[in-house]
């Protein structure tokens, strides 16, 4: 278990690999809640620290461009892994399946990523952040 606190502020960013495809949500999401329009079920990389659903960022970046960002705000609302139960936070050290909100609308950085059927199909290349650790890309 690791606090967010506890995580330096240029790790605090959720790592997205890619939309979960139908093979995968069929398999992997029976706990995940149906989609609205402005949500996405995404496979995450590695989690920094543990954090509860419900959690909001600030902004999306791309991975190898940060400069390439999107102020919006992203919610975590589901979470669950290879054994289909619902969790109530994003484990620390784990990859994980989740549905993020994305207000007003998903980006077109998360909106254009592929589909995959499990984790490691596709490298993670958006990040999910607040600012704080955004502009600590910047800067890295």
């Amino acid at each position: 278990m690791r606090r967010e606190a506890d995580a330096p502020v240029e790790e605090r960013r959720l790592f997205v690999e890619c939309h979960a495809d139908e093979t995968a949500l069929a398999a992997f999401g029976q706990a995940l809640p149906p989609l609205a329009a402005n949500e996405a079920a995404v496979f995450l990389g590695f989690c920094y620290a543990d954090v509860p659903v419900g959690r909001r960022f600030a902004c999306c970046f791309r991975r190898d461009d940060p400069s390439d960002v999107e102020l919006v705000t992203a919610t975590v609302v589901a979470v669950t892994q290879q054994f289909g139960h619902a969790w109530d936070h994003i484990p620390h050290g784990w990859k994980t399946l989740a549905v993020l909100r994305f207000e007003p609308g998903i980006p077109a950085m998360v909106h254009d990523l592929p589909q995959g059927g499990v984790w490691y199909d596709h490298r993670a290349s958006v990040c999910v952040a607040d600012t704080d650790t955004w502009e600590a890309q910047q800067t890295a």
